[in-house]
Order: C-alpha cells, then structure tokens, then sequence
C-alpha cells in the first residue's frame, strides 16, 4: 500500500538535482535516475536505488527539483526509530517504516508522522 508525503519540511537546495520526469510522480515519492537521464518512480519493477524525492507533484516530461536529504510529513503513522525504507509498491510511494524490508533504507521516523531521509551513499548503480 502506497505511503503519502503530507509535505517536506526542510530540505537542502544545494544538495537537490534536477530532472526530467519519465512519468507521473507524485510529491515526496522516491525516484530514481535511469541511464537515459529521466526520472523514474522507485516501485515494484525496480526498487534498489533511490536517488532522493520529488518537492512537487508532476506529469510525465516535466523538469522537477528531487531532494536527497530532507525533513518528510506523511499520512500514515510511523514507528518513531524505525528505518524507513522506499518500498516496491506498484505505482510507487513515499517512504515509510510500514514498507519493512522492502525498497532501501533510506532514513528513520521521528515523529509519528515525520521522516527524517538522505539517499544512500552509493545510492546503486541504477
């Protein structure tokens, strides 16, 4: 079950990049970059890297700022401590610890309703 970002509360611009959307993602979702230099969603066809999270919803071909390190707000209750990870939910999701042991590690709740996410160092090779 998808996992929805209420809002990022603090990110840092210096450590965003910019791409082009390869379909529709929604705010706060995981992306990744393929080697065709798009945007993809993290989901269930591919789910080992993490290149960071979308600041704002987009359609498909549309040039968005992804953060790798921010503040996260999300709808569904979290366990305060707990990894948060990207998941492999089809048509993709924010992260979350309701995702255990799915996706990649990528941060730990701490807030019920908080996430604290930095994309990992390697984050793959894509």
């Amino acid at each position: 079950m998808a996992v929805v970002c209420s809002g990022i509360s603090a990110y840092d611009l210096r450590l965003s990049i910019k791409a082009i959307t390869a379909e529709a993602i929604g705010l706060g979702e995981s992306v990744r970059i393929a080697n065709d230099g798009l945007a993809y969603l993290v989901d269930n066809g591919k789910s080992d890297v993490c290149h960071g999270w979308v600041l704002e919803a987009a359609g498909a071909g549309v040039m968005v700022t992804i953060v790798t390190k921010c503040r996260m707000k999300v709808s569904t209750t979290q366990t305060i401590g707990a990894r948060a990870y990207t998941g492999g939910v089809a048509g993709g999701s924010a992260p979350s610890t309701t995702l255990a042991a799915a996706g990649v590690v990528v941060g730990y709740a701490w807030q019920a309703d908080a996430l604290m996410l930095q994309v990992p160092i390697p984050a793959a090779d894509g």
